[in-house]
């Protein structure tokens, strides 16, 4: 899968992408929300998006800067079996916060998940003090449907029907 949108390259994580995701997670920014990460359990984490991969055929993506080829952040799908659900989601390096770059990345992996698999709807697992993943999520046309607990954490699970993406007109990333 490679996906290009405007300003992205979104492609497979792989071990290439390592010291940079360790680099991203070390952010505080990063920290606050997704918690701590060291090199050893990014690696293990890396391993696991080979394996969704390979049993789903999608997993998460590298943002890359098309301009820049920098490593700005993931996004990409991932397959939740617990809540029988795939999720959407999203972490950016916070020095490109503020572009509407989690929502070109996130909006091209959506529909990519829609144009590609038979999924229902796509949910986003976002804490509820995360103002900024929130704002990203309404964007995307996700609506806040239910509140959940996503590794310990409590959360808020937003959602999107395949028939309101299709109605949600105004995202437009080319690919």
């Amino acid at each position: 899968m490679l996906i290009e949108t405007d300003r992205l390259c979104l492609r497979p994580v792989t071990m290439d992408d390592l010291d940079d995701l360790v680099a991203l997670h070390a952010e505080p920014g990063v920290e606050r929300f997704m918690g701590t990460f060291d090199r050893a359990t990014l690696a293990e984490w890396i391993a696991l998006v080979g394996v969704d991969w390979a049993e789903y055929g999608y997993g998460r993506v590298a943002m890359i800067d098309r301009a820049t080829r920098r490593l700005l952040g993931r996004t990409g799908l991932k397959r939740l079996p617990e809540f029988a659900e795939t999720e959407v989601g999203w972490v950016l390096h916070p020095d490109a916060w503020g572009r509407g770059l989690a929502t070109e990345g996130a909006c091209a992996c959506m529909r990519w998940g829609f144009e590609n698999l038979t999924v229902p709807y796509l949910t986003a697992m976002i804490r509820p003090d995360n103002a900024r993943s929130i704002a990203v999520a309404e964007r995307l046309g996700m609506t806040p449907t239910r509140r959940d607990t996503l590794l310990g954490e409590a959360v808020v699970v937003y959602l999107i029907t395949r028939e309101a993406w299709a109605n949600h007109g105004s995202l437009q990333v080319a690919s």
